[in-house]
C-alpha cells in the first residue's frame, strides 16, 4: 500500500484508507470516493493536483488531499 501521490498512471487501484479527519472523508465521499472504491490515476506529476478516474468521471484532487489517501494496486 502507498499514498495516491506515489501511484503510477494508468494502474487500477483500490482506495484502502484515508489518513485525515472527518472533513477530508466527507469531501471524498461527496466526490464518490469511498473506501473499497476502484480508481485509476490519469495524471500525476509528483506535485500539484492528481487527476483520477472514479466511476467514469475525471476528478482532480489537490496534492495535499491526495497525499492523505492510501491505495493498493488491484
Amino acid at each position: 500500500m502507498h499514498r495516491l501521490t506515489q501511484a503510477r498512471t494508468n494502474v487500477n487501484l483500490i482506495f484502502a484508507s484515508l489518513e485525515g479527519g472527518w472533513g477530508a472523508m466527507q469531501r471524498l465521499t461527496d466526490m464518490g470516493l469511498i473506501p473499497g472504491e476502484r480508481l485509476r490515476v490519469l495524471h500525476n506529476s509528483g506535485y500539484g493536483p492528481v487527476t483520477v478516474l472514479i466511476k467514469g468521471a475525471k476528478v482532480a484532487l489537490g496534492h495535499g488531499l491526495a497525499a492523505k489517501i492510501i491505495v493498493e494496486e488491484e
